[in-house]
């Protein structure tokens, strides 16, 4: 996968606030609703049945804002305030 410039930008951006212990997947895109979707998670966290209590998922209309939006979301995590 290549990655223009922008995009480089955005993750290192993710990379530079992604609290300790998080994973963050890439992005995927759901044509049919028009958008692009990408979910971090605490590793943390005992998974259980039904979902994660520590988990974020950005939603953006390009695949560039859905990553420049995690990027925001997880600093907010990272400084304790729920985005």
């Amino acid at each position: 996968m290549t990655y223009g410039p922008s995009t480089m930008v955005a993750w290192a951006a993710v990379h530079d606030v992604v609290p300790e212990g998080w994973y963050v997947g890439r992005p995927s895109e759901h044509p049919g609703r028009r958008e692009w979707v990408m979910f971090a998670f605490d590793t943390r966290e005992r998974p259980v049945e039904g979902g994660r209590a520590s988990g974020w998922t950005a939603v953006a209309p390009t695949e560039l804002r859905c990553v420049e939006e995690m990027a925001r979301c997880l600093g907010e995590l990272r400084e304790g305030r729920w985005p």
